[in-house]
């Protein structure tokens, strides 16, 4: 019996080690969602994208091909405006040594010289990330919906060959593109126009253009305004490929010299020796850290005080009430790394998304304005952004610049 009850034992206990594992759940491997960035994105319409780039697509082409590799930077974007703001009297080499102690991408740093389009960018951080998706998501059908634009306006009378920059086509057909230069290579005039009129009649009513008036701007001109000429130096390595580039269509594309030039000036750490013309390609790393915060959240944390303390955190103080139907189509976009050497060629084009709302304010209104994997949010609030008559949908001031 005793041996009996030594031999039941372990019978005993395999039992119920048995009973016990029989009653823990199965483990079933769990499938972790993608990241947003690695998700297709659903890709903005003609109208979409028109109504997004109407405040820029008059830019000449070396300008703004930079805004548009600049606005896939966006955090870089606004504290690049921020400290613009702080440091207006920098000049010439005192500002290219004050841009070296700053990580910002080059184009980013080249936009310090266009102070009306920094602040832009800055002051609309919703816009710009909404921008920055469609450029790598979409790069070939945003520069196309920028001519459809030109030619609107070449045809609505508004934009012409001027004093200040230089109207003309390339190629024909289907293939012909409006190419956009300063009169003066090394002069460059930011435009100031009103996206309402210069299109001539707008075709979208459900996608009406964003607008964005600089201080002083006084709307309903159809003509292009023009303020003071900025010296490019080596400030401008960017270009526009109109047809023939990545996949078939238009890109993005730097002037490697240039480029080389201007980053011994304004990086401390540039051992880029590229030549010649590349075609762009966004840093991967840098765009992760401006979309997900990397380790910069106590950056992003004084950055967001600042804005607020400058008066750049956003006010829905225009007329596009209900214009900004695409806040919702998810555009951001996971890419492949890519060195930071001077090529900067461009990469894949897989689709992601946008943690945007879908901003029913208009151009003027950051509320939505979360970048993706943080809970900061700049803008909020009603604020005017930057006094003296800078409303978006409504003009002031009386200036009207040169013509």
């Amino acid at each position: 019996m005793q041996v009996s009850k030594k031999a039941g034992l372990p019978s005993r206990l395999l039992a119920g080690l048995l009973t016990a594992a029989l009653s823990i759940p199965a483990i079933v491997p769990v499938a972790y969602a993608q990241n947003s960035s690695q998700e297709q994105a659903a890709k903005l319409s003609q109208a979409q994208l028109e109504s997004l780039v109407a405040p820029i697509a008059l830019y000449p082409d070396s300008l703004l091909s930079q805004v548009l590799m600049a606005s896939t930077y966006p955090l870089e974007v606004a504290e690049a405006a921020n400290w613009q703001n702080a440091n207006k009297n920098l000049k010439g080499n005192p500002l290219n040594n004050a841009l070296q102690q700053q990580t910002w991408d080059a184009s980013v740093k080249s936009l310090v010289s266009f102070p009306s389009a920094l602040q832009m960018m800055g002051s609309q951080l919703s816009w710009t990330q909404k921008l920055g998706n469609a450029v790598l998501a979409q790069q070939s059908d945003t520069m196309a919906a920028i001519q459809a634009l030109r030619a609107k306006a070449k045809q609505s009378g508004a934009l012409q060959s001027t004093q200040q920059q230089t109207v003309s086509t390339q190629g024909s057909g289907s293939s012909q593109a409006i190419v956009i230069q300063p009169a003066d290579p090394q002069i460059v005039y930011v435009p100031a126009y009103n996206p309402t009129v210069v299109y001539g009649a707008w075709p979208y009513p459900s996608y009406p253009p964003y607008t964005y008036y600089p201080p002083g701007y006084v709307a309903g001109t159809a003509l292009l305004s023009f303020g003071v000429g900025m010296a490019v130096g080596a400030a401008l390595w960017g270009g526009c490929h109109w047809g023939g580039g990545y996949g078939g269509g238009n890109s993005l594309t730097v002037n490697n010299n240039t480029y080389n030039n201007f980053n011994r000036n304004t990086n401390r750490n540039w051992s880029g020796n590229s030549r010649g013309t590349s075609d762009w390609k966004p840093d991967q790393q840098r765009r992760n850290a401006n979309i997900s915060g990397g380790n910069q959240n106590a950056e992003r944390d004084q950055l967001r005080q600042n804005l607020q303390k400058d008066g750049l955190n956003g006010g829905d103080r225009g007329g596009n009430n209900g214009s900004d139907r695409a806040g919702n189509n998810r555009s951001d976009v996971d890419r492949p790394d890519a060195s930071r050497d001077g090529d900067r060629n461009l990469g894949d084009r897989n689709g992601g998304q946008s943690n945007f709302r879908n901003d029913s304010s208009g151009f003027g209104d950051a509320r939505g304005a979360k970048f993706n994997g943080g809970d900061d949010r700049f803008g909020g609030g009603g604020a005017h952004i930057g006094g003296g008559g800078e409303h978006f949908g409504g003009g002031g001031g009386g200036f009207r610049g040169r013509r």
